[in-house]
């Protein structure tokens, strides 16, 4: 057996995830990676992910106000008041008719950051071939993976991935990646090459936990000259215990370093925010944070009953929830530190729009991300989407229940974060498998940092006509060299729609391209070279 397929089947045992201020952190193990924008401005970087378990109720988190009968038709005991006590928070009286919007009665912090300019709603987030299990839903997009073949069971997860590319282990001394309020593994981290390092500890005395670790893996084992697969296997096992010894040592410095300076509510999901804001504040490099908040498959009894909608299991959910992140944000400005820092939620599914008959939801497609920060572009991003196909309720109950579109795949916000407030070049968002989506990026950070090239890369500029275009167009592009590259034309999905194989010649090249087949919309058209490094794109418009 191999030492990875024996590490994947073998028990953690003491190295299974510690308490940190009451919450069980997992650290991912160091990792070589190569940075590709200058470490002066992501090195106090961290952005903070938090799982809503279970499927998160995106109608009733974010009500379409100028849909709301619709909305009231197919949920008559579960919806939310638009009008009088408990009822649903105006969000924005300046938005467009298509975006107005409640937020749910338990939301009120979440007001106050869009008010702050702090928070982006991004609408009907999902991917193609949605996966409505909650096991297989959540591995595929802890994987960066979407139901397609040829995107369905990858081997490690996009988190990995991006560590991988984008950082030097050497220059950080702390795990690039933590995980807490969860015991099991993190897909997310998994690597087929280096596997995570889940450390346990119980107690909340932070100045302790590094000595009641002392002694695990040491001392080593003594073989001798002995060899054997059995021998190398348990050698693979201490040299990672060695490893987490090391970094509960760092987290245990940083968290006695840093501080709290807000009151937090009695929530798990506060303290799991709590630690990570008190780790930061420390001087903990940490690159990403992946918390979870758990409870949001509700098929039955979400709401107490009618006339009392904005009470019940996802309405105290939400007040965790907000209340939590509330919190959060007001400790990182008191700790000086909210520029460094982006939060954002996601879940593995969203739920049917109509209600079923046990005052809850069931499983369905797809649901809103929150994007918060300082750091963030405020406002929305999407509409909500249309109820014409569920109200009236279909006669059979079945009908259309997930004739749902989506707008958003989930890997344009993931693109977008690292991109944008991390800094990771073309290639690190090549290497994290987000390329087909980081042309498509969404808008979600207010003042983007933009990654150094890679040097084959130019920002040669490309001209195509006409624009908009019917059927046939011209490409001309000027290339500093000949090299074997490729044209590409992505829709505003991220999905490529179509791809060529091209020799550009040094000089002034000429390239005609039918585009009759493509439907009305919008486009991007990339042009790469041999190594798949964008050299330059446009948008483009199909009449």
């Amino acid at each position: 057996m191999k030492r990875r397929k024996f590490i994947q089947l073998s028990t953690t045992g003491s190295l299974a995830g510690f308490m940190l201020n009451g919450q069980l952190v997992s650290a991912f193990t160091r990792t070589q990676l190569l940075n590709n924008v200058s470490e002066d401005i992501i090195r106090d970087r961290s952005i903070v992910m938090i799982q809503l378990s279970g499927g998160n109720d995106g109608l009733n988190t974010i009500i379409p106000k100028n849909q709301y009968d619709k909305y009231a038709s197919i949920r008559p005991d579960i919806r939310i008041k638009d009008s009088g006590s408990n009822a649903g928070i105006e969000l924005d009286t300046s938005l467009s008719v298509e975006s107005e919007s409640l937020l749910h009665p338990n939301l009120l912090p979440f007001k106050q950051l869009w008010d702050d300019g702090k928070l982006n709603i991004v609408h009907g987030v999902g991917y193609p071939q949605l996966n409505k299990s909650h096991f297989s839903g959540r591995a595929l997009m802890s994987k960066g993976g979407d139901g397609t073949d040829e995107n369905n069971n990858k081997p490690n997860g996009w988190m990995a991935r991006y560590l991988h590319s984008g950082f030097d282990h050497n220059d950080y001394d702390d795990p690039l990646g933590i995980q807490l309020g969860n015991k099991k593994p993190a897909d997310e981290f998994h690597s087929e090459d280096e596997h995570k390092v889940d450390i346990n500890l119980s107690g909340q005395d932070a100045s302790g936990f590094y000595s009641q670790l002392s002694n695990i893996g040491n001392p080593l084992p003594e073989y001798g000259d002995a060899s054997s697969e059995y021998i190398d296997n348990i050698n693979f096992i201490n040299s990672m215990e060695v490893t987490a010894t090391n970094y509960a040592q760092r987290i245990s410095e940083v968290f006695d370093a840093g501080s709290n300076q807000a009151n937090y509510p009695q929530y798990d999901l506060a303290d799991q925010l709590k630690t990570v804001a008190k780790m930061i504040s420390g001087g903990s490099k940490t690159k990403v944070f992946l918390l979870r908040l758990d409870g949001f498959d509700n098929h039955a009894n979400q709401v107490e009953g009618q006339g009392d909608s904005h009470l019940g299991k996802h309405a105290n959910l939400l007040t965790e929830l907000s209340q939590s992140i509330k919190s959060f944000q007001e400790d990182l400005k008191l700790l000086g530190i909210e520029d460094n820092v982006v939060t954002t939620t996601f879940t593995e599914f969203g739920r049917k729009p109509v209600q079923n008959g046990n005052r809850g939801t069931d499983h369905g497609n797809f649901g809103p991300m929150f994007v918060i920060g300082k750091p963030v572009h405020g406002g929305m991003t999407g509409n909500h989407m249309s109820l014409d196909a569920f109200s009236p309720p279909p006669i059979d109950g079945v009908k259309h229940f997930d004739d749902t579109q989506m707008q958003h795949d989930y890997r344009q916000v993931y693109s977008a974060i690292i991109g944008d407030f991390l800094g990771a070049s073309s290639q690190t968002i090549t290497d994290t498998e987000l390329d087909d989506y980081d042309i498509s990026r969404l808008n979600l950070i207010a003042s983007p940092i933009l990654g150094s090239p890679s040097s084959n890369e130019s920002q040669q500029k490309i001209v195509m006509t006409p624009n908009p275009v019917l059927n046939d167009a011209v490409v001309r592009f000027h290339s500093p060299l000949w090299i074997r590259g490729g044209l590409a034309i992505y829709d505003t999905q991220g999905r490529q729609v179509q791809k060529m194989t091209i020799d550009f010649s040094s000089g002034q090249n000429v390239i005609p391209v039918n585009l009759g087949h493509l439907s009305k919309g919008l486009y991007v058209l990339t042009l790469t070279d041999d190594s798949n490094h964008t050299m330059s794109s446009l948008k483009f418009t199909k009449d």
